[in-house]
């Protein structure tokens, strides 16, 4: 069961230059794709006067879910191999732009495919890549008198408690990497010999 991911901790960048012609990368994450639109125009507004801004995602954890774009450079030249190299790191909630500044000299699309693919590894080498968990929200109903013990299995599973609703009753809100969630409920179950209510 996938419960986990790579992404970027925060915006990074890099430059190279090739036969004049001068590429700017930028890695950008994101957490909702409603963002992509606009931090892609704001990447073609910072560098206004660009020849071309190709770029390539990925979101989420459905391997189906990518997008990229030659955006004017000739077919296959820019956007896929942006996104084989975001795909060579595994990263995902990830957008990177290639901002080119053509020097006068063209590279033909085998040169620009090897540019745009070291851009873009140069950029997410810089990178401060994190892992982040997938997880499920439980809410619990319990009886007080096993609260000693629930905490003491709360603590030893390093989960934290997002929500405290308790009034006659204990109810805990909490988040839980989703591969440990079966056995957390098992857990609750034998704790509270089988009281425990999941909200």
């Amino acid at each position: 069961m996938k419960d986990s991911y790579l992404t970027i901790k925060k915006k990074t960048s890099a430059e190279l230059k090739i036969s004049k012609s001068k590429f700017i990368a930028q890695a950008i994450p994101f957490t909702s794709q409603t963002e992509i639109h606009g931090l892609i125009n704001t990447v073609k507004k910072e560098y206004y006067d660009a020849s071309h801004h190709p770029f390539a995602y990925r979101a989420g954890t459905d391997e189906n879910n990518f997008r990229f774009s030659d955006d004017g450079e000739p077919q296959g030249s820019s956007g896929k191999p942006i996104l084989e190299v975001l795909d060579k790191f595994t990263l995902t909630d990830t957008l990177v732009i290639v901002s080119r500044y053509f020097g006068g000299v063209k590279l033909g699309v085998g040169g620009l495919r090897r540019a745009m693919s070291e851009a873009a590894e140069l950029c997410l080498n810089n990178a401060a890549i994190i892992e982040k968990l997938i997880t499920e929200r439980i809410t619990v109903e319990f009886d007080y008198r096993f609260m000693n013990q629930i905490m003491n299995l709360m603590d030893s599973e390093k989960i934290k408690i997002a929500q405290n609703l308790s009034g006659e009753k204990c109810i805990l809100t909490f988040d839980v990497r989703l591969s440990v969630v079966p056995d957390i409920k098992k857990k609750f179950i034998e704790i509270t010999n089988g009281t425990v209510i999941f909200l």
